[in-house]
């Protein structure tokens, strides 16, 4: 298990968890995932990757805590929060403009 930390140590650091893709049986396989957990509780967020379809990078795969979604989807939806400047709220939570 790693342990992420602020780079401020305002927070408990993240407790990260990496499971490789396995075959448990003929007929069974395990994703590869990540788990990450709050520092403080046992709340969780599961992340799970899928490369199995013909090897087309379009349809790479994300699952997060049970939503799929394309990898170009997920960076639809993350990288404006994760873009955002620290004193300004991200893009997407932003109120709209005035035209």
């Amino acid at each position: 298990m790693q342990y992420v930390k602020d780079t401020n140590d305002a927070v408990s650091p993240l407790r990260v968890t990496v499971r490789k893709a396995r075959r448990v049986s003929a007929r069974r396989t395990i994703q590869p995932g990540i788990r990450v957990k709050c520092g403080c509780c046992n709340e969780t967020v599961e992340i799970y990757h899928t490369n199995d379809r013909d090897g087309d990078p379009n349809l790479e795969t994300l699952e997060i805590n049970g939503v799929h979604g394309t990898i170009d989807q997920w960076r639809q939806v993350l990288l404006p929060l994760l873009d955002a400047k620290a004193n300004e709220p991200p893009l997407l939570l932003q109120p709209p403009r005035a035209i």
